[in-house]
């Protein structure tokens, strides 16, 4: 694998062959989790020239084939001062590999605003002067017009330092956590444009066993996720509602009264078309059109938060929201608890889509209060020493499954090294569909632990969680690496790929330890729902299962 390094202080592109040390991690998370513990300076600030932005393709990008077109990034978050991992579907990474690019290194701080342009193998530093103060979507369509290929750009958000901006692909599809956009922002870069050619994809080391594997694939997908390409991720509204872990009103209640004015039957109402990541045959993403506003969402996790978080059930605003977020491309998970938060202070009212309208704005430009709101909850609460918890790990928000009906995500929000996090596990589905009892502490740690392992290889390959959906399926460990030897063809025995997964995990957590990041707890009012010592029951047997030591 390659790996292109760009210094945006001294102007400088320079191609490098990875060597084996890195190799071994696979490639996408494995290896950028691992470049970035190795060339990171400890300790430095995320805003700072030195920090990282690392952009990372693995072994199954490049081909046609469901799931397999995602694209990591890694980075220190400004949002947690720790881990930053995200990633990104649609046609990047398939663009990457098109263009000879394996993994992109960037780090430094442009004099003045640029963008930087990958075309089969020539790389340089674009003046992005005219694109600065414009927002992802108008972006993108300059550049798109100017070079065509694919486009990752920030908004006004990343732009502003928004702690949790985000990274826009294709008007619909994020680098969604943690603050990359606010790192590129940082750095003056308002967008990266790669560019290629059919004839630089990689081969697989067996097509016809491609062939095979595909065709498996996409019958079984049509067997478990016929919801999913109905719906897209809408779909579990009613669900996390039904059980009573929908989170409402800022984390007071688990259900919301009207949430069948917000969920997935209402949204398509307005579904204009279903869409889909590049050779995918899910199709998971859909297309909504409501009055003027045209998007490619909003999903599952921006309608809990802009939603029923906020007590919003005014379905045509929450979209528009949703829009706006996607336009200066910033987090909706993080926006809406933000926002919730602020009308759990007292500070406005809930329920009031207007106002998520009019805060959404302020954030992106940090106006008025949308300058505190720009800085995360816990921030928002340190400064205000306000007397309500701010619901966070590690600095950053909880996603849309309340953990005290769901002991095996309370769990995995605490011992995901980028902070609450529903992705790094996907607990919530065996939770959720009674596969294991979620109000029971035993087999949470050895659910959590496993489903962490198998993610870190997943995003290392990299590979799309829809297809490897806990319970659902239909990709597994055997079938990972049964893949794994199809297109590289080197056997990769599902014992070592079970010790690698937790070798990446390592990393990650290494990285917070060094980073000083307080490691694995839950707020307050959570632990004592859950029960202090049920949560210290599951976290030390995790800690068992992992051989880390126990700390008092």
């Amino acid at each position: 694998m390659n790996l292109l390094k760009v210094d945006l202080t001294t102007r400088e592109a320079k191609w490098e062959t990875l060597s084996s040390d890195y190799l071994r991690f696979l490639g996408g998370k494995g290896i950028a989790t691992k470049l970035l513990l190795d060339l990171l300076p400890p300790k430095v600030d995320a805003f700072s020239a030195e920090n990282l932005l690392i952009f990372a393709t693995g072994p199954l990008n490049g081909i046609a084939l469901s799931g397999a077109s995602r694209l990591t990034c890694h980075f220190k978050s400004p949002l947690t001062n720790g881990y930053g991992e995200s990633q990104c579907g649609g046609y990047i990474a398939h663009e990457f590999k098109k263009a000879g690019l394996d993994i992109l290194l960037i780090k430094g701080k442009a004099s003045s605003p640029a963008y930087i342009l990958v075309e089969n193998g020539k790389v340089s530093i674009e003046d992005a002067s005219h694109l600065w103060g414009k927002d992802a979507f108008e972006t993108e369509e300059i550049l798109k017009e100017k070079h065509g290929g694919e486009i990752l750009a920030i908004g006004q958000a990343g732009e502003n330092l928004v702690r949790f901006a985000c990274i826009n692909h294709r008007k619909g599809r994020q680098f969604g956590r943690g603050g990359a956009g606010a790192v590129m922002g940082s750095k003056r870069l308002k967008a990266i444009v790669v560019k290629g050619s059919k004839e630089n994809l990689p081969k697989p080391a067996d097509p016809e066993r491609l062939k095979q594997f595909r065709r498996w694939l996409n019958e079984s997908v049509k067997k478990t996720h016929t919801s999913m390409t109905k719906y897209g991720t809408p779909g579990i509204m009613s669900l996390t509602n039904e059980a009573n872990v929908l989170p409402t009103r800022y984390w007071q209640k688990g259900s919301f009264d009207e949430v069948e004015k917000i969920n997935a039957e209402a949204l398509a109402k307005y579904v204009v078309k279903s869409t889909a990541c590049f050779a995918c045959s899910v199709a998971c993403g859909k297309l909504v059109k409501a009055g003027d506003v045209e998007l490619e969402g909003p999903e599952y996790e921006t309608l809990f938060a802009l939603g029923s978080l906020c007590e919003n059930s005014n379905l045509e605003d929450l979209i528009k929201a949703a829009e706006l977020c996607d336009r200066f491309a910033m987090d909706t998970i993080t926006a809406g608890n933000a926002i919730a938060y602020w009308m759990a202070l007292g500070k406005a009212e809930f329920g009031d889509s207007a106002k998520i309208i009019e805060l959404i704005e302020k954030i992106a430009f940090r106006r008025d209060e949308g300058d505190l709101l720009a800085e995360g909850v816990k921030r928002v609460s340190e400064s205000l020493s306000a007397d309500k918890e701010p619901i966070h790990v590690k600095g950053m928000e909880l996603a849309g499954y309340d953990p005290r009906g769901l002991f095996g995500m309370a769990l995995a929000y605490a011992t995901s090294p980028r902070g609450a996090c529903h992705m790094r596990s996907c607990a919530y589905r065996p939770n959720l569909v009674g596969a294991i009892d979620r109000f029971s502490v035993e087999g949470q740690a050895e659910l959590v632990k496993d489903l962490e392992d198998f993610y870190a290889v997943v995003d290392s390959m990299v590979f799309c969680r829809f297809l490897c959906l806990p319970i659902i399926g239909p990709i597994y460990w055997k079938e990972l690496a049964k893949l794994y030897e199809i297109v590289a063809g080197k056997a990769m025995p599902v014992e070592k790929l079970r010790k690698l997964g937790e070798e990446i995990v390592n990393l990650a957590r290494e990285f917070n330890l060094r980073e000083g990041v307080k490691q694995d707890t839950l707020p307050k009012a959570f632990l004592k729902a859950i029960g202090e010592e049920n949560f210290r029951a599951m976290i030390e047997e995790y800690y068992r299962l992992r051989g880390w030591p126990v700390v008092e």
